[in-house]
C-alpha cells in the first residue's frame, strides 16, 4: 500500500492536470472565431510532438536517427503502429551495436 503522501501528490497532480485542461477548453471557447488562431491551436500538438522527437533524435545521435527513419518507413509501409515500433527499436539497437564496434 503506498504512503498517504504519495497518494496525495498523485491526486494533486491529477487535479491540476484536469484543471488546466478544463481551463484551456473554457479559454478556447471564449476566443473569437479567428481562422489564424484556430489553425494555430489545431497545429500545436503536432508541432510539440515534432519538437520533442527532434530533440530526442539529436540527443541520441546516429542510432536514434536510424531507428526513427526505420519506424517512419515501417509505418508508411504497413500502417501498423506495433510494426513501426518494433522496426524502429530493432534498427536503433542494430545501429548502436554496429556503431559501437
Amino acid at each position: 500500500m503506498p504512503e498517504p503522501q504519495v497518494l496525495a501528490v498523485i491526486l494533486a497532480v491529477g487535479a491540476a492536470s484536469f484543471a488546466m485542461r478544463a481551463g484551456g477548453f473554457l479559454m478556447a471557447s471564449a476566443l473569437p472565431n479567428l481562422s489564424l488562431m484556430q489553425r494555430l491551436l489545431r497545429l500545436a500538438p503536432g508541432n510539440l510532438f515534432v519538437a520533442f522527437a527532434a530533440a530526442s533524435i539529436w540527443e541520441g545521435g546516429g542510432p536514434s536517427l536510424i531507428g526513427s527513419l526505420a519506424a517512419v518507413a515501417a509505418m508508411a509501409a504497413t500502417k501498423r503502429e506495433w510494426a513501426a515500433l518494433g522496426a524502429g527499436f530493432a534498427a536503433a539497437l542494430l545501429a548502436a551495436f554496429l556503431l559501437s564496434r
